[in-house]
């Protein structure tokens, strides 16, 4: 009896938040409807067709959604570790390389746009973080959750759910596989076949009502997460009862308790608490669009007119007439007059364009998709894309903070379940393919050998000595045995951040056509300083490795051998500068004997003449 009243706390719970949030739930599949062009009721499109008139719509609301969705994917930053500590570095880029991992294999990239798309259109967007087994072991798993099968507590306030007492997921199975999946629950859920109702929005499509849908063999259950005190608990529940008996959440958080492992966010929420998206504000504007677009053809097709009474005995028939090409009016010209309504035709059509300005400054606008260049520069265009995406500003924060908490999430996953030595490859690399260990055992040799600076790659350049040292040192028993673990996830401490900022890439495409047009006239020894900040500002895809190579120390030898080169190339120009100045004294020297002879042959000349 305890337990059939704890469950039905649970259903009315679940119940409860059905009912509360329905209204906005229903507001949510009115924008969906909006953005999939379905715009008119049945009633409008009747009233339509009695008027002979197509049922046009004009979508202002998709093009500006769509906009939107393609900011979110050229915003995309991946996620990055930093160290708390200094001797962290080697950490945190274990950590950076894990993480991008997970959200490689769970193909990250389209499930957060999935969940942009739900937080622009319906206004809620939510990830669940959890892990999937595999032939190692369990690997996190990121995976969508459709924003009709997320539940949640409808008193909580918050943005993105901090304050909610309870978070779930709807889910409709195959009685068979129900059954499969829980089979210590068999006679719940058989119990459950006969149950009670559902709602409109969390039922399988087509909409059921039941818990049950006896048609397609289904069942329907809830994933149910609530705190009880400072603990994330986890319960999955029916109609029928328990099929998991309530339990600590089986996911751990950073600080090591149970959490929730749905990660949700919602662009706007409202005074009662209700959460919608960037589509509602733009459903009476495209209303208006419709309808006044509808009554300018209405009235574009249409005629007022006036005749006399010798033709209007019969106004069915000479309205007939009008309407037809070739129509034919029996009377004195002028005894039928057409009445101008150009003041109502431009009425309406002003009104229209007015409520088409509208929609396009909410939100993304003309600006912000480079469409309103008017012959500008590249950089008139870039600011003025820049004050654009000032208006996208909250929905891509939205999106920042969804997968912050997501990476959060995945690394907690990694720190909780990947306790035994694991290798996982990192596919940035374009040359060479570069494998990360994490919770590598590192033995007495292994250790040895690192103090030494030797390596596999230059084992064979150490000097005779030290091989030998290791060779003696691997013959004892004692070398194999583990003194220490290398990339200890569980120990490991980072901060993880990510860069999603709407300025960042404008601000660093400034600072680096700033240090390309310094670097050309910089002394020698600035240059090298101005190099590393040209690559840390650049977008080059291996920028990380030219950095290290720019940051790390100089080869002793390698100076030695410049330094030779430079005294070989100052003392070759010597060379040549003395060389060049004895040509010079002894072509001076010719030059004045000749002159003498010169001079001599012409006193010569004079003498004789004499």
């Amino acid at each position: 009896m305890e337990d059939a009243l704890t469950v039905q706390s649970f259903i009315t719970q679940f119940e409860d938040a059905e009912r509360i949030t329905y209204d906005a739930r229903a507001k949510s599949e009115q924008c969906r409807d909006y953005f999939d062009d379905k715009q008119l009721t049945e009633q409008e499109r009747t009233a339509l067709e009695k008027r002979g008139q197509p049922p046009v719509i004009f979508n202002e609301i998709k093009p500006k959604i769509k906009t939107m969705l393609g900011l979110e994917k050229q915003t995309r930053k991946d996620p990055k570790a930093f160290p708390r500590n200094p001797d962290d570095e080697d950490a945190a880029r274990a950590c950076t390389d894990a993480i991008r991992y997970v959200c490689d294999d769970s193909r990250w990239d389209d499930v957060r746009s999935a969940a942009a798309k739900n937080i622009a259109i319906e206004g809620t967007g939510a990830v669940f973080v959890g892990v999937k087994r595999t032939r190692e072991g369990y690997d996190p798993e990121i995976r969508k959750v459709a924003w009709d099968r997320f539940y949640y507590d409808p008193y909580s306030a918050d943005d993105d759910f901090g304050d909610a007492q309870f978070k779930g997921i709807v889910v409709w199975l195959d009685l068979d596989e129900a059954r499969r999946l829980y089979p210590n629950a068999d006679e719940v859920i058989i119990d459950t076949w006969k149950s009670s109702s559902a709602g409109e929005t969390y039922d399988d499509k087509p909409k059921y009502k039941t818990w049950a849908d006896h048609k397609r063999r289904r069942v329907r259950l809830c994933e149910h997460y609530y705190r009880e005190g400072d603990v994330w608990m986890y319960a999955v529940f029916t109609g029928g009862g328990f099929l998991v008996e309530p339990m600590p959440s089986p996911y751990l958080g950073e600080d090591g308790q149970p959490e929730c492992p749905i990660k949700a966010v919602s662009l706007y929420v409202d005074r009662d608490n209700n959460r919608y998206g960037e589509v509602q504000s733009m459903i009476s504007p495209q209303d208006e669009i419709n309808k006044r677009r509808s009554k300018a053809l209405h009235i574009s097709n249409s005629r007022q007119i006036r005749v006399s009474q010798n033709v209007a005995h019969n106004p069915n028939q000479v309205r007939k007439e009008l309407s037809h090409p070739q129509g034919v009016f029996i009377g004195e010209a002028g005894e039928v007059e057409v009445l101008p309504q150009t003041d109502m035709l431009m009425g309406n059509l002003n009104l229209m364009q007015d409520a088409r300005d509208h929609i396009h400054r909410v939100g993304a606008n003309s600006a912000m998709a480079g469409k309103d260049t008017g012959g500008q520069s590249g950089k008139a265009i870039a600011l003025q894309q820049m004050g654009g995406m000032t208006e996208a500003a909250d929905y891509l924060d939205a999106i920042r903070r969804l997968s912050l908490e997501v990476y959060r999430s995945v690394w907690a996953r990694v720190r909780q379940f990947w306790t035994a030595e694991r290798w996982i490859r990192v596919t940035d690399d374009e040359q060479n393919v570069r494998f990360v260990g994490l919770n590598r055992p590192v033995t007495a040799l292994q250790a040895m050998a690192q103090q030494m600076g030797v390596t596999k790659e230059n084992v064979q350049q150490a000097p005779p000595k030290v091989q030998q040292q290791l060779q003696m040192m691997a013959q004892d028993p004692r070398s194999q045995m583990v003194v220490a673990v290398e990339n200890n996830v569980t120990e490991l401490d980072v901060d993880i951040l990510v860069d999603e900022g709407v300025d960042t890439p404008t601000i660093q495409a400034e600072q680096f056509q700033v240090v390309a047009q310094m670097l050309p006239g910089a002394p020698p020894n600035i240059q090298p300083i101005l190099w590393e900040a040209l690559f840390a500002n650049s977008a080059f895809r291996d920028k990380e490795k030219v950095l290290e190579a720019l940051r790390a120390p100089p080869d002793p030898q390698a100076v030695a051998m410049q330094r030779m080169q430079m005294q070989m190339a100052a003392a070759q120009a010597q060379a040549e500068t003395e060389k060049t100045q004895s040509e010079t004294v002894r072509n001076l020297a010719d030059a004045e004997a000749k002159g003498a002879n010169v001079q001599l042959e012409a006193f010569k000349a004079g003498a004789q003449a004499a």
